[in-house]
């Protein structure tokens, strides 16, 4: 496995209880991306030993996922066959607009993620939007 640990969120309340669980098989990986409510579970971050990193958001069929290796790039899964609105996603516990074409399903998600996990590539099978951290000069 390319990462090292995953970790999983569960809202009780007003309380996050974040899991952090060793990378040791796709299947448990995937069974946490699967668990994703959009409610009370709405965030799964697999991690590697530095600041690469793949998260996924959301729930529900509806999903935002990015991939950054340093921080500063993130590259975003995308839609592009989506229509040109805002959606509304409850990620990390908190309600956020999002562009249409960056929610997408657990498919495109599952695609991604597996790649990342195990081999630290962003996988050609899925459409990535690189944006960039502004940095104030």
């Amino acid at each position: 496995m390319f990462i090292s640990k995953f970790s999983t969120e569960d809202w009780q309340g007003n309380q996050n209880k974040i899991v952090v669980h060793l990378a040791k098989s796709w299947t448990d990986i995937e069974t946490a991306i699967r668990e994703l409510d959009g409610h009370h579970k709405t965030l799964v971050t697999l991690e590697t030993d530095d600041e690469a990193h793949i998260s996924i958001g959301g729930g529900l069929g509806k999903y935002v996922v990015y991939v950054t290796f340093d921080n500063e790039v993130f590259s975003y899964v995308v839609d592009p066959s989506k229509p040109d609105i805002d959606e509304k996603l409850t990620i990390g516990r908190q309600e956020g607009i999002y562009s249409a074409k960056s929610c997408i399903d657990l498919a495109m998600t599952l695609k991604a993620a597996k790649a990342f996990s195990e081999f630290g590539t962003m996988t050609k099978s899925v459409i990535w939007e690189q944006d960039k951290v502004l940095e104030l000069v």
